[in-house]
């Protein structure tokens, strides 16, 4: 792949899969929990961890290349399974909480992890809980992450040094 996205998505994903197999379905943030008549817009399995990137910035570097800074999103996403009140069950109750164990899996294996060598760490900068209508549960988690992209480098003669002290140029 060349998109440094698509290399961020393919690289997140097998690591979630690696690291917390509690999660099923790993995929692209597509509309999937939207619930605007009441119903799922694809099928997914439980629990689903959706991707999305969000709010990049780009900024100049020399010869046409960028420093790009922005949000990687990570929508967890759990089916109801039961009451938590303190009147529920232990067991019960320690099911239907089971999905705070998952997403701290997963925090855990994101801090500070490197989707490759191109890229910078993640790091977390927020996590909230979708407000829905339905019995879904939807947590999110966004992370910072910064890259240089060189893919429109402007190619031709670059000097590196003054003539005096280097005087041949590189070619690339």
């Amino acid at each position: 792949m060349n998109s440094s996205f698509a290399n961020i998505f393919l690289a997140i994903q097998q690591h979630v899969q690696d690291q917390v197999p509690d999660i099923i379905y790993i995929d692209q943030e597509l509309g999937q929990l939207k619930n605007d008549s009441g119903l799922l817009r694809m099928p997914i399995q439980w629990p689903c961890l959706l991707l999305d990137f969000e709010d990049f910035t780009y900024e100049q570097l020399a010869t046409n290349a960028q420093t790009a800074r922005g949000k990687v999103i990570l929508r967890l996403g759990f089916a109801p399974f039961s009451n938590s009140s303190q009147s529920t069950p232990d067991a019960y109750r320690q099911k239907a909480l089971e999905y705070y164990d998952i997403e701290w899996a997963l925090h855990k294996a994101m801090q500070g992890w490197s989707p490759g060598d191109d890229f910078g760490m993640l790091s977390r900068i927020s996590a909230s809980t979708q407000k829905r209508n339905d019995a879904l549960r939807v947590r999110e988690l966004t992370y910072s992450i910064a890259f240089e992209d060189y893919s429109t480098l402007i190619k031709g003669t670059l000097y590196t040094l003054p003539s005096q002290i280097l005087p041949e140029v590189v070619h690339y």
